[in-house]
């Protein structure tokens, strides 16, 4: 226990005034005269020792009295957790970290979270006394918005009114760690507040590079947490399912949503916009902490970039009720054919022709030659290498390039593969090892099933029977896979007949027997066209500059060298024009003007060259909570508190950092005394007459 007033302790000198006055009475005696004496003499060993008793008593409660009204004026407390038997009075150093993450505008039943964070630093300073320098930071971007010793509170009102809502998300305790790390001074009293939603726990790296968690460093931390939000729904993904598209065929497109806060919800819509047009809706209930998901269908219309939006009603947080998305639909594809001789490659160009024959969206190009040193793919979408031989290393590099900028590969493999020097080949661009040639005689075939009939190569093909236009297979190279090598067909005897292959940024399409009707009759089935369709539109869709991110993080697009010296701008979400310089070395734009949530566009001359999206960071939804017990016991041992934000903050501050106060208690004790005291005390004249008559 301590004092918080321990000055007026010296009042403890009165409670020896009830002892000596009573010395001094009994020195201060009286004559009374008595007819006789007997009487006196019968009562002394009964009643005057027990009136000798009672006056002590009463002596022992008067003292007593006096000490718990000295002791509740001297402001009594149980020890507190900032250190010192007079810990108001040390010279202090305290930093206040705001919370202005994404999840901070989050409103509550008691107001918005970051205006109730913004509320409590002045409360917090109320508690300070003496020389006490003081710091306070936003955590987004992590910035000092106040250094000085507490003199104008009305000026560090105004700083901390100035902390604005962001759309990012935080590193609050590595924040913490950086600016703790690196704080000067070495006063005796060391104090961090940190006001925040708590949806992570410090981690072992905090403690380690700080050293926090040594009592060297002096730092005490108290948690404030921001209340809880009762109102909420939340779109937690939107995955389109179509992996292959066309235009005007039916998109697919699945949405989640959650129930985040503590209410059920009825009658609630969801929608769905494709370019800014309402191609869908669904009105759903939601019981509280349970996810939906919703599969909405919709038309894409014509080719180009395709704008998405998905949307819920207003709540308490309004940054996870519109997710938007990109999807592109190519309008050209160039497809580079590369072969030995112009008949070998006959009937592959005739497929390629019946899927465009006038060329509207679809120019295949075809080279003759059977060991190509260049391939001279800047222009193609699609590479298609029909029975290659020994490629050389100049035309695997490229390949391998061609494939990490985004391009796709369509690889014919036949008996030149086996005659072939292949390692380069297989090591660069991940290929399967050919074995042998496998062939049947006569009448005899392999028949062909799907291994992945929901491969987006195959899932809902305008076939009555997909079974029935499977070829069948009189030739094939038999090939050694390794796991990351993607069987789609295979043959009865379980040997793959074409395979997907990754490889970084790109993708294979591996055939395991050549498009002949000497190798197999797949140039007579239906399968054909669209299957080659459906492989072109796969590998020419290059959605790497309208890939989304979180807000915050850099956004690379890449550019066509004939673009470069074109004039960029970018548009936010909120309409700002920001101009953009490329990077002629890398061939790109580097992007971090991405603090808001939804769609950008990047401008050539004028003309939309590209859109992405931002997203919120899965870590600011604000379910996601971390646990008082997970928080604590990471934290330096016996060296942080968990602070219950009440309407009485500045009183449950003072009572944490100092201690409970004892006042009451003492007063309570002191009634409860005085009224025992003047029950004992009572003069009753009639005892003595009764107890003398009863002598008599």
């Amino acid at each position: 226990m301590t004092f918080l007033m321990p000055s007026i302790l010296w009042g403890l000198l009165v409670a020896i005034l009830p002892i000596l006055i009573h010395l001094f009475s009994l020195r201060n005696t009286k004559e009374v005269e008595f007819s006789t004496l007997r009487f006196i003499k019968e009562l002394e060993h009964e009643t005057i020792r027990k009136l000798k008793l009672r006056q002590w008593l009463l002596v022992l409660l008067r003292v007593l009295i006096i000490i718990c009204l000295v002791l509740m004026f001297a402001r009594p407390v149980q020890r507190g957790f900032a250190p010192g038997w007079m810990a108001g009075e040390l010279e202090s150093r305290v930093v206040i970290f705001v919370d202005n993450s994404a999840s901070m505008a989050a409103d509550t039943p008691n107001g918005n979270r970051l205006a109730l964070a913004r509320k409590m630093v002045p409360n917090i300073i109320s508690i300070f006394e003496g020389q006490t320098n003081l710091s306070i930071y936003q955590t987004n971007p992590l910035q000092m918005i106040f250094s000085s010793e507490i003199d104008d509170p009305n000026e560090i009102r105004k700083a901390v009114d100035g902390i604005a809502p962001t759309q990012s998300f935080d590193r609050l305790w590595q924040s913490i760690d950086s600016v703790l790390t690196t704080l000067p001074g070495a006063e005796p009293n060391r104090e961090c507040f940190i006001i925040s939603d708590f949806q992570d726990a410090p981690s072992t790296v905090f403690l380690a590079q700080s050293g926090l968690d040594t009592a060297a460093t002096g730092w005490r931390f108290y948690c404030l947490k921001v209340p809880e939000t009762a109102y909420n729904l939340s779109l937690r993904n939107v995955e389109i399912v179509n992996q292959v598209r066309m235009p005007n065929h039916l998109l697919k497109i699945n949405t989640t949503v959650k129930n985040d806060g503590s209410q059920d919800m009825e009658n609630v819509p969801v929608e769905l916009y494709l370019n800014e047009e309402r191609v869908g809706q669904v009105v759903s209930g939601f019981e509280t902490g349970r996810a939906r998901d919703f599969l909405f269908q919709a038309y894409t219309g014509k080719s180009g970039i395709v704008t998405g939006l998905m949307t819920i009603p207003e709540d308490a947080f309004p940054f996870d009720n519109e997710y938007h998305f990109n999807l592109v639909i190519p309008t050209l594809i160039n497809c580079t054919v590369v072969g030995a001789s112009q008949a070998e490659i006959h009937l592959l160009l005739t497929a390629l022709r019946s899927i465009d024959n006038d060329n509207h969206y679809l120019f295949a190009e075809s080279r003759i030659d059977s060991l190509p040193q260049a391939l001279f793919l800047d222009e193609s979408d699609v590479l298609i290498l029909y029975n290659p031989g020994s490629l050389p290393s100049s035309a695997l590099e490229e390949i391998k390039t061609f494939l990490n900028n985004g391009g796709g590969v369509i690889w014919f493999s036949g008996d030149r593969i086996l005659q072939a020097e292949n390692s380069a080949a297989e090591q660069m661009l991940n290929l399967p090892h050919p074995r042998q040639l496998n062939q049947l005689e006569g009448e005899a075939f392999y028949s062909v099933s799907a291994t992945y009939p929901d491969h987006p190569l195959l899932e809902d093909l305008e076939l009555r029977d997909l079974d029935n236009e499977l070829p069948q297979v009189f030739r094939y190279v038999d090939v050694s896979l390794n796991r990351s090598h993607r069987t789609i067909l295979r043959l009865n005897n379980n040997r793959p007949l074409l395979l997907d292959l990754s490889i970084e940024g790109g993708r294979i399409f591996y055939f395991t027997s050549l498009l002949d009707l000497r190798w197999n009759d797949l140039a007579m089935r239906g399968l054909i066209v669209p299957l080659l369709h459906r492989m072109l539109m796969l590998l020419a869709t290059d959605e790497s500059n309208i890939q989304p991110l979180i807000v915050d993080q850099e956004k690379q697009i890449h550019l066509d060298r004939d673009l470069l010296k074109s004039e960029w701008e970018l548009i936010t979400p909120s309409g700002k024009r920001i101009l953009l310089l490329p990077d002629f070395t890398k061939e790109s734009l580097l992007i971090t003007q991405t603090n808001e949530l939804g769609q950008y566009r990047v401008m050539a001359d004028g003309n939309l060259f590209t859109v992405f999206a931002t997203r919120l960071s899965k870590y600011e939804h604000i379910d996601r909570q971390a646990s008082e017990r997970n928080i604590i016991t990471r934290l330096p041992e016996g060296r942080a508190r968990w602070i219950n934000v009440s309407d009485d903050l500045a009183s449950v501050l003072r009572d944490t950092r100092f201690g409970s106060s004892l006042w009451r208690t003492f007063l309570l004790i002191a009634i409860i005394m005085l009224i025992i005291e003047t029950v004992i005390g009572r003069i009753k004249p009639g005892a003595v007459k009764k107890k003398a008559s009863n002598a008599d």
